[in-house]
């Protein structure tokens, strides 16, 4: 069972956690209702505030390039990298390298990590809790609880850094057509293929989710409009191309796709419905493309 998404840009970090990798973070302190586990692969992490870390914390307890973890033959060790506050193990300062056992709580600054091995229990549990509380049943992509936990954090790292974010609104069109004409479990299954064909073009760093219905969002960090609407175009056409095939019928279907960039926007509130107005818009100009 994955975990969903990965860290590939220098802004955006979800993870996934595959069976090759062998342990992953979780936040105790301070924790957030939606606080997704860390895993660890073979190559080695930097954690701090730095855009550059693969576990970047916005917090200023924490140094830019706080503490590193790597794995050495099965091994698992955390490095201070000369850090302001120091790198705790069990609440004892470590001077360089120091081993992780399964179970060993680490803290940089204020935060509060737990390290559990994930072929352990505990590890196994927070694997199958993160994927239940996260994921829709239906797509299998992200759900809109954890989409608007992101979106906050995303959100507050834009305007305090000043980086470019487009939020993306997709509506798939005629929906209400396709159930009434060829059913819900038509339904269903176009709104399943719809999740499956838009995650297969996604970019590195992009976080889709399912929003309600049949609208869909995505989170483009980093990204300017005119990157985010090839994006959004790359997409469109992903579902257009083909019609989905249900119970011996052939579905076309399409979607109209709305932009906003981050702009002074005073809340996220502002910030989606700038966003839900440019998909509205696509929609009045004839559904199937992508308006910003």
């Amino acid at each position: 069972m994955n975990m969903l998404a990965t860290r590939a840009s220098n802004t955006f970090c979800i993870p996934r956690l595959t069976r090759e990798e062998g342990g992953l973070l979780v936040k105790i302190h301070p924790a957030a209702p939606l606080e997704q586990p860390f895993p660890l692969a073979s190559c080695a992490i930097t954690l701090g505030r730095d855009l550059g870390c693969e576990l970047r914390t916005d917090d200023d307890s924490i140094s830019r390039r706080h503490a590193s973890i790597e794995c050495d033959n099965g091994q698992y060790r955390i490095k201070d990298l000369g850090s302001t506050n120091g790198t705790f193990v069990n609440e004892v300062r470590i001077g360089s390298s120091h081993p992780l056992s399964t179970g060993d709580r680490i803290r940089i600054g204020n935060h509060i990590f737990k390290f559990l091995s994930i072929d352990g229990i505990e590890g196994k549990y927070h694997e199958v809790v993160f994927k239940m509380m996260t994921t829709d049943g239906l797509t299998q992509i992200y759900n809109k609880r954890f989409f608007i936990e992101m979106l906050e954090r995303e959100f507050r790292q834009s305007l305090r850094n000043r980086q470019p974010l487009c939020l993306l609104l997709m509506d798939l069109d005629h929906f209400k057509s396709i159930n009434d004409t060829y059913g819900h479990l038509a339904g269903d299954a176009v709104l399943a293929a719809f999740a499956q064909r838009a995650s297969s073009v996604l970019r590195g760093g992009e976080l889709f989710a399912r929003y309600g219905g049949e609208e869909f969002v995505m989170l483009c960090p980093c990204s300017t409009l005119s990157q985010a609407a090839v994006s959004a175009e790359r997409i469109r056409e992903a579902i257009s191309k083909h019609p989905v095939s249900f119970d011996s019928k052939e579905i076309p279907i399409t979607v109209s796709i709305g932009i906003a960039e981050i702009d002074g926007d005073s809340s996220i509130e502002e910030f989606i419905a700038r966003a839900d107005a440019t998909m509205y818009r696509a929609k009045q100009d004839g559904r199937n493309r992508v308006c910003f």
